[in-house]
């Protein structure tokens, strides 16, 4: 199977993949959605991958983008849950000095996120905001991943002397 195209092998183990991956998800509509957003990334490499078990390539991707949906899943929780918190005024115990300061904080946080060269901002917000890998970028944007690394690490630094001041 190694000299197969890969695209040939996904749709030889496309009903099994979604199985997989709805097995993880415990969503099958997920789970649909996920395999093909695989066989988009299947169909975008080269029609011959040199690999010892594509079988196994296959599912090992399908599991990584399960990952990828959870930690995305994750971090919008986590994002709907401050904002609820910050327009109901449900945070516990934060008080309404440290509400404002946080709310005054996240404001300039973006607008200097704003600032950044379009393509830092592109990569950073790609990063931070969508919950996309430095892989991922790379890809979308067709740039190395070391240039993906290197936008973030300038995003960074630089909302980090915003953020302290000159």
């Amino acid at each position: 199977m190694a000299h197969l195209p890969l695209l040939h092998v996904f749709q030889e183990h496309e009903r099994d993949l979604r199985a997989f991956m709805a097995a993880r998800l415990r969503c099958p509509f997920t789970a649909h959605d996920l395999a093909q957003e695989l066989y988009l990334k299947v169909s975008a490499l080269e029609t011959r991958l040199e690999v010892n078990n594509a079988r196994a390539y296959l599912f090992r991707m399908a599991a990584n983008l399960v990952i990828d949906h959870q930690r995305r899943e994750q971090r919008q929780a986590a994002l709907l849950a401050e904002a609820e918190s910050l327009l109901w005024g449900t945070t516990g115990g934060i008080s309404p000095e440290r509400q404002v300061m946080a709310q005054a904080e996240l404001k300039d946080l973006i607008a200097a996120v704003e600032l950044l060269p379009p393509a830092t901002r592109r990569v950073f917000k790609r990063n931070r905001f969508d919950g996309r890998s430095q892989r991922e970028i790379a890809e979308e944007l067709g740039i190395s991943q070391t240039a993906v690394e290197k936008h973030i690490r300038k995003a960074l630094a630089r909302l980090a002397a915003h953020r302290h001041g000159p």
